[in-house]
């Protein structure tokens, strides 16, 4: 049975849309083809959550037992609901396709508007579905990229708009996971079903997408929306620039500088082309500069012998052929020497390397050495980048954009992989995901035994597709480890607030032991909580200084009046509020009430305060470390350190050598409270790392253990940078000369 809900409350139908024709034909074409799809697919999904739940147990708890087999019969009676809640939230999202896309346009505006932070509590089933269905359609996404991008130009052209990305799209994963998870609230699931019918959904989505997506695009060629665009593998040539790569990266059909070119994305232009030419000669020049300062340096007889150039072809096809061998080499070097013999051998006399390659091969060879020496050795950065080391060199040999352009996709890619082998990098950064997607990138390039540059641009894209993926995990882990923190601040403001009370309510007035252990432990507990949740200006928080009053009175000898139970429940009551049983409550209320007690209430007394410091503490997992006030006054130093991390633009990167690490370590000081000295310190992967406050924050600062990072830069960023360092350290004037050679600021 179901009710028809009022018209001013129906979700938006294409039918009701205020849509140009065509924009609304082509939709319901659309929709027309994901009906029957998810009509099947839907129930499925419903009946293999139900088998699911079936071989579980839920052990001897009954009230779990009888929430499985409430959720099951919904998901045995609930296809229809679910198939037509679905399927009407898709419609009114492809209904909505122009307001939508108006108004997450329109979120820019506010973006830099500070958030205003009220007392709540955390709604951990809300952010834990967010998290869910963020990690589902992102595992979904890597692997329908491209389709997703010429679904995303397609969308554009409907809605008069840029093109669409994953968090816009109506029919991508991320709004499907959206429909279901709103569909499936009409289920009345339990939150173990309900994870259950989410990864289900995955499981099949995971199939049935690709052809979905696929059949998508199709429908919107048939009904002439940009009909021929497509996705056409560039080949680039020796001294490609970096447009090329950006114009292979960008969002499918937009043009760059070298012109658009019918049924793909442009090409690049003689211009972009001279602008590589140019930063690859001021880096030549730094290197002929570096080699005649090195021949004074190392005087001695110099070959004058004039040897042919090996062409760039056969030089490639030797590489090539090294590839497939056993034979191995520590160092570039190594290597030239290896195929340059190989070439004498061929040619029968001795060859030399072009200009271009030998240049080419130092460079490359510097930036690799001093790669080395920024990563920790045999970690799984430096494993990876071992194996991608002859690739590497294929792929600078015929283009020269590898050097000159920073957002090279090779440079990408290496920049990833040596995240993995940074000495900074902690234990708990580490993870199998993030390995996974390296590792297959690797493996992605090693498979091309010619170390193209498609290989590379191909292993990238579906890297940082990954990466992605991580980032956004990461940046809600730390969100969530910031509002964490912000509660335990809101908690230790509160235990402050309540020990001033109980200090001044005592005013100088000694307690016997089980009134002062009360008072110091449970009480205060109970008057934090109570400000947490009314705040000092309720009746509850006024109402329960009157009581702390009146326990510390007959705690100094002014028992209350004999009958006078509501003291004794209001006592009780409060005690339940913190975690005591009925029983446990009701007895200390009543020797708390009895002020002093006779001799004979002492063994009961004892009794209780060994139960009494045995409990835990309101929020005692959350205090530690970050709550304790400095030990000794700070010094000049360490005040103006102190005031400088308080002025700090969070979040930013710091590095902190510790007592016990294997060197210095990187972390996101992601939060400093305003109130209290509490500072959060999170990892790459957003969680939470280690239990410092600021003032010893503030103490490492003084003293050089910790330093504030202006960039995060990757191992291998670091390394290209100290690499033209080095070579304009040799070259006077080399600044402006190399201000074209992939120096990043």
């Amino acid at each position: 049975m179901s009710s028809t809900a009022p018209t001013s409350n129906a979700p938006p139908s294409l039918a009701s849309a205020r849509l140009p024709r065509r924009t609304r034909q082509a939709l319901e074409h659309l929709l027309a083809d994901l009906r029957p799809v998810f009509a099947q697919l839907l129930p499925r999904v419903l009946h293999e959550t139900e088998l699911a739940l079936a071989r579980t147990t839920a052990g001897s708890d009954p009230a779990l037992e009888q929430a499985k087999l409430a959720s099951m019969r919904s998901l045995g009676g609930g296809a229809a609901f679910l198939v037509r809640g679905f399927l009407a939230s898709v419609e009114a999202s492809l209904a909505s396709l122009q307001d939508a896309r108006r108004d997450y346009g329109d979120d820019s505006h506010d973006a830099g508007a500070p958030p205003i932070l009220t007392l709540s509590l955390l709604e951990e089933e809300g952010i834990s579905d967010e998290f869910v269905l963020d990690t589902m359609a992102s595992r979904i996404e890597a692997r329908n990229s491209l389709g997703l991008q010429l679904l995303g130009q397609r969308f554009g052209v409907l809605a008069a708009a840029p093109a669409f990305d994953g968090e816009t799209l109506p029919l991508a994963p991320r709004a499907l996971c959206a429909a279901l998870a709103q569909s499936a609230d009409q289920l009345k699931l339990s939150r173990y079903a309900r994870m259950q019918l989410f990864q289900q959904f995955e499981k099949a989505l995971m199939d049935a997408y690709p052809d979905l997506l696929e059949g998508f695009n199709q429908r919107l060629i048939d009904d002439g929306i940009l009909p021929f665009l497509s996705f056409v593998p560039m080949r680039v040539r020796a001294g490609s620039t970096s447009a090329a790569y950006d114009a292979a990266s960008a969002e499918a059909g937009h043009a760059a500088p070298g012109g658009p070119q019918p049924g793909g994305w442009s090409t690049p232009g003689d211009a972009a082309q001279s602008t590589v030419a140019a930063g690859f000669a001021a880096l030549q020049s730094l290197l002929q500069q570096r080699r005649g300062l090195l021949s004074k340096l190392r005087p001695g007889k110099r070959d004058e012998r004039t040897l042919d150039a090996l062409p760039n072809d056969e030089l490639l096809a030797t590489l090539q052929r090294m590839r497939a061998s056993t034979e191995k080499a520590d160092t570039l070097a190594d290597y030239r020497r290896i195929l340059l013999a190989q070439a004498r051998q061929a040619h029968g006399h001795g060859v030399a390397l072009s200009d271009v390659d030998n240049d080419a091969f130092d460079l490359l060879g510097l930036f690799m050495g001093q790669l080395q020496r920024e990563l920790r050795k045999t970690s799984p950065g430096e494993a990876m980048l071992d194996r991608l080391r002859l690739p590497l060199t294929q792929l600078a040999l015929r283009d020269q954009g590898f050097f000159t352009d920073a957002a090279h996709p090779a440079r990408q890619l290496v920049d990833a992989i040596s995240l993995a082998g940074a000495q900074w990098l902690a234990d708990d950064d580490l993870d199998a995901q993030w390995l996974g997607l390296l590792q297959r990138a690797t493996s992605h390039v090693q498979q091309d035994a010619g170390g193209t540059s498609e290989s590379f641009a191909e292993a990238n894209r579906t890297l940082q597709s990954g990466l992605q993926a991580l980032d956004r995990k990461a940046e809600m882990a730390e969100r969530r480890q910031v509002e964490a923190a912000r509660g335990r601040e809101k908690l230790e403001v509160a235990r402050q607030r309540a020990n001033q009370e109980i200090t001044r309510l005592l005013d100088g007035r000694s307690l016997p032991r089980f009134h002062a252990t009360l008072l110091e432990k449970t009480w205060t507990d109970v008057l934090s909580l109570t400000h947490l949740r009314s705040g000092e200006q309720s009746d509850a928080w006024r109402q329960l200084l009157d009581i702390t009053a009146r326990i510390v009175d007959a705690g100094a000898g002014a028992a209350a009046p004999p009958g006078d139970t509501t003291f004794v429940e209001q006592i009780r009551a409060a005690l339940e509020q913190v975690g005591y049983h009925p029983d446990d409550a009701t007895t200390i209320a009543t020797q708390l009430a009895n002020g002093q007690g006779s001799d004979n209430d002492q063994a009961s007394r004892t009794e209780l305060l060994v139960q009494l410091r045995a409990r835990g503490r309101l929020g005692e997992d959350s205090a530690g470390a970050d709550t304790i006030a400095p030990s000794t006054p700070r010094t000049p130093e360490e005040q103006a350190a102190y005031a400088r991390l308080r002025s700090l633009s969070l979040p930013v990167w710091v590095e902190i050598d510790d007592e016990g690490q294997d060197g210095p370590q990187r972390r996101r000081l992601a939060w400093i409270s305003e109130h209290t000295d509490q500072a959060l310190l999170v990892n790459r992967r957003g969680l939470r790392a280690g239990n410092d406050n600021l003032d010893s924050l503030a103490r490492k600062l003084a003293a050089g253990r910790l330093r504030l990072l202006e960039r995060h830069a990757a191992p291998a960023t670091a390394a290209w940078d100290a690499t033209l360092s080095s070579l304009q350290r040799i070259a006077p004037g080399a600044d402006a000369l190399s201000k074209g050679a992939g120096h990043e600021p």
